[in-house]
């Protein structure tokens, strides 16, 4: 029989030679899916029956029994009995004047060799506990298997993590206080503490090629006394130590080009109020309620000497200021001044270590290395470890990656890199359950997860979820989940969209997605160029029971014998 005339119903070819009245070879099977095919490490076979009149004697028992045969061993499936009419046994009845079988489903593992099977019926019939019939079908039922599923690439992507390297800013403030009611600057002021760290922060940015990006100057005033008045009077500190400020940076360190803002603040009442809930002064609602009331200086006397003094020196001196805030842009380090310190172990930034890792070393001997120093220095961020994690999963060294990843999670157990990482090491050791794990802790985290969770789906048999997490990737196992699915025809753009598709594997891929669309001439078309590119693809093909309605064509012929 051709393989052409199984199709979906195959009417078996059972020896009746002493079979009396038993007629089993008139049952027509009907297999699906035909040819069985390969799902989540399983075959499922489904079987439907129709059967003729006179199939068994009225008093006879009949066990039916689907079994695989393939190179190697044959699987007996599920056995199912069956009774005429008049019989007492267990089992479905079968009718006399004909009729039907529905509902026979079994699962069975899928086992080595099972890619060229046949499944066949053993059928054994008996009446009154005696033997009469025993025979196994001749010609296969439904052949077997369809491995498409098992083309999916164990790719698992691992997840970088990214730095944050750039420029870097930096701040240094000083503050300048004054008399009441007055924006002169005292001698004092100009030679603080405050003053001579603002000074020395200034010069060493300038001594190492900083760039000064700017300086803000804002003025305030206490609240006491008339509110138009501070206003006035806050611009004019403002002022008076934005000429300060702009002399110091043209004459002592010659930078004539820095940018001042300068601003008036008016009067600082929320300080007022902090300044005062935090102070030792007594009658705190009192003083409160006069300020509001717009109080001069001089009518707060009024509150007691001891008052007076501590409010003076607590709240309102602090608060007759300005404030000078200078941003200084760092110099940035050459190439080869970090590509020197990082290997050298010197003193960088985590972003400045990663980044040279990334960007600037090529060996991933001496990448490991800089990442081994910057995890020392900074045992508090996961990045160093995930990172050297993924160069050792590159490298396949998947237990050494494994444990640089577990010192990230111990750091920062929610980082989704990490723990897609981690679920691709579980995969790649061959353990679904605590991949899944992973990778759903990091569900929405990156497209390296979506794309591991996608090709976890394709291996689970759930190809709709498969093709929902890929999204609009442009890459092998997405264009296989969309085939799986039952939208082959998207197979093809899928591909052509991504850096996968000159592949062998990719062109044997749209040769299956135009079998199921039936497209021959693109079956032949992509799969001369697939076994072009690897000659091991062309027995692969021969033997591949999605081209088995090509299997006569001589087109096929020539390209796979």
């Amino acid at each position: 029989m051709s393989p052409k005339s199984l199709g979906l119903v195959a009417l078996v070819a059972l020896s009746a030679a002493g079979c009396g009245k038993f007629n089993l070879d008139l049952v027509e099977y009907n297999v699906s899916p035909s040819p069985l095919e390969y799902h989540n490490d399983s075959v499922e076979v489904t079987i439907t029956a129709s059967y003729p009149e006179k199939v068994v004697p009225k008093k006879a028992e009949v066990t039916l029994t689907p079994v695989i045969k393939y190179k190697g061993g044959e699987l007996a499936l599920k056995a199912t009995s069956y009774r005429g009419e008049k019989s007492t046994g267990s089992g479905e009845i079968l009718s006399h004047s004909g009729g039907s079988i529905n509902g026979y489903n079994d699962i069975v593992a899928f086992a080595k060799g099972m890619e060229e099977a046949e499944l066949h019926i053993r059928a054994v019939g008996s009446v009154k506990g005696k033997e009469k019939f025993n025979e196994t079908t001749t010609q296969p039922i439904a052949l077997g298997t369809i491995m498409t599923p098992t083309l999916v690439m164990g790719d698992e992507r691992f997840d970088y993590s990214e730095h944050n390297y750039g420029p870097i800013y930096k701040n240094s403030t000083v503050h300048v206080y004054f008399p009441y009611n007055s924006a002169r600057i005292r001698p004092g002021e100009r030679s603080s503490d405050e003053m001579e760290s603002f000074q020395s922060f200034a010069e060493a940015q300038k001594a190492d090629g900083g760039t000064f990006e700017k300086v803000e100057v804002n003025g305030w005033a206490s609240p006491d006394g008339e509110e138009a008045n501070n206003q006035g009077l806050s611009s004019d500190r403002a002022a008076a130590v934005k000429d300060m400020m702009e002399s110091y940076f043209t004459r002592q360190l010659d930078i004539a080009t820095i940018q001042f803002t300068v601003n008036g603040k008016g009067e600082d009442k929320s300080g007022f109020s902090r300044l005062l809930n935090e102070s030792q002064v007594e009658g705190k609602a009192e003083v409160s309620s006069q300020i509001n009331s717009g109080a001069f200086n001089s009518e707060l006397k009024g509150l007691g000497r001891e008052t007076y003094a501590t409010l003076e020196k607590e709240v309102f001196t602090p608060l007759r200021r300005a404030e000078v805030v200078l941003t200084v842009k760092e110099r940035q380090k050459t190439n080869e001044e970090l590509v020197a310190y990082a290997t050298a172990d010197s003193a960088l930034s985590l972003e400045e270590f990663l980044y040279t890792v990334e960007t600037l070393i090529k060996e991933d001997a001496t990448k490991l290395q800089v990442l081994d120093f910057a995890a020392r220095r900074y045992p508090d961020d996961y990045r160093a470890y995930n990172n050297r994690g993924v160069i050792l999963a590159r490298q396949g060294k998947i237990q050494e990656a494994k444990t640089e990843f577990e010192k990230a999670e111990k750091v920062n157990g929610s980082a989704s890199d990490v723990q897609t990482n981690l679920g691709a090491c579980y995969m790649k050791l061959g353990n679904r359950d605590k991949a899944m794990a992973h990778y759903k802790k990091a569900q929405g985290g990156s497209q390296e997860n979506n794309h591991n969770l996608g090709s976890l789906y394709i291996r689970m048999a759930k190809y709709t979820e498969a093709v929902s997490m890929f999204g609009d990737e442009c890459s092998f196992n997405a264009a296989l989940a969309k085939v799986l699915a039952g939208s082959p025809e998207k197979a093809g753009p899928t591909l052509d969209c991504g850096d996968q598709k000159e592949l062998a594997l990719s062109f044997y891929l749209k040769a299956v997605a135009a079998a199921r669309t039936n497209s021959q001439q693109a079956v032949y078309d992509n799969l001369g160029k697939a076994i072009g590119k690897d000659a091991s693809l062309k027995e692969k093909a021969k033997k591949d029971l999605e081209f088995l309605k090509m299997r006569s064509n001589s087109e096929f012929q020539s390209l796979t014998n």
